[in-house]
């Protein structure tokens, strides 16, 4: 079970690697992503449906899976954009701030007062993003690979967004299942994207057979077979297994950026991704 924690984590962490091979913009992207793993969300549900009575939803669930659908949205839309601008490296790290915003969110929102440990956890990440960020506002160490910090700026947006999904996602499990939340959020998402890439004169149809392949594979790869196989093993393991899923995709993401688009991080981003990463950790635990 293990095995298939590790390979769901990888799945998500090459998204940002089929959004550069996929030719349309990045709403569109985050469209397709939605509409190829809605039927396999659409299948999760209909078994979660017949194996428990409570796959069906309470009252009150539909406001915060629709926040939930809006608020991941935003997050596809910043994320992909940010791909434009910068690295996949600084995408995929400064996007693992998403935790900065859960606990600041639970801070603020539900009076859950975070522990020593969490705020100098927090203290780290934001030291981590600052090593990212800083020598693009002082124009040192900035690289054509390294990108921009308007491309930072997006990926902190979609970390944040992503933070407001899960504190969505975590009101709607009171009164739904898991199942039923992932498809009718990611319904919601799917419109959302597809409004977002009308209004912004994107690209909407794959212009290749590659940006076809790459958009399939965000949805079905990165979406249904990720999250999927992440939930299903997070059933077996506790927080520790939960905070490689937060580590791994981004180290997935840097490695496989290096790989195949030869980009090599620079020396601030390895120390500030092992701040963010290790800050990740600290949450997780605390």
């Amino acid at each position: 079970m293990f095995l298939t924690l590790l390979l769901g984590a990888t799945c998500i962490g090459f998204s940002g690697i089929f959004v550069r091979f996929a030719d349309v913009g990045p709403a569109a992207a985050g469209f397709w992503r939605m509409a190829f793993a809605l039927p396999v969300l659409a299948t999760w549900m209909a078994l979660e449906d017949r194996r428990e009575s409570a796959g069906k939803a309470k009252p009150g669930a539909m406001l915060p899976i629709a926040l939930a659908g809006l608020a991941f949205g935003v997050d596809v839309v910043l994320y992909n954009a940010s791909l434009g601008f910068t690295s996949i490296a600084n995408a995929s790290l400064l996007g693992n701030l998403s935790p900065v915003g859960v606990i600041l969110g639970g801070w603020l929102l539900f009076r859950e007062k975070p522990t020593r440990r969490i705020l100098g956890a927090l203290l780290l990440a934001i030291g981590g993003a600052g090593l990212l960020v800083l020598p693009k506002l002082s124009g040192s160490g900035v690289t054509p690979l390294s990108g921009s910090m308007f491309g930072d700026g997006l990926a902190i947006g979609a970390a944040f967004s992503y933070a407001a999904y899960i504190l969505a996602v975590r009101r709607a499990r009171n009164r739904a299942a898991a199942g039923r939340i992932g498809l009718i959020s990611s319904a919601i998402c799917a419109v959302f994207c597809l409004v977002a890439a009308l209004g912004l004169g994107e690209t909407i149809l794959p212009q290749s057979l590659t940006g076809w392949l790459a958009v399939a594979a965000l949805g079905l790869v990165s979406h249904a077979m990720g999250q999927g196989l992440i939930t299903l093993a997070l059933g077996h393991y506790g927080a520790n297994a939960a905070s490689l899923v937060m580590v791994w995709p981004a180290l997935v993401s840097v490695l496989a950026a290096w790989a195949i688009f030869a980009e090599q991080p620079s020396p601030a981003q390895a120390f500030g991704g092992v701040a963010i990463l290790a800050a990740v950790l600290l949450v997780r635990k605390g």
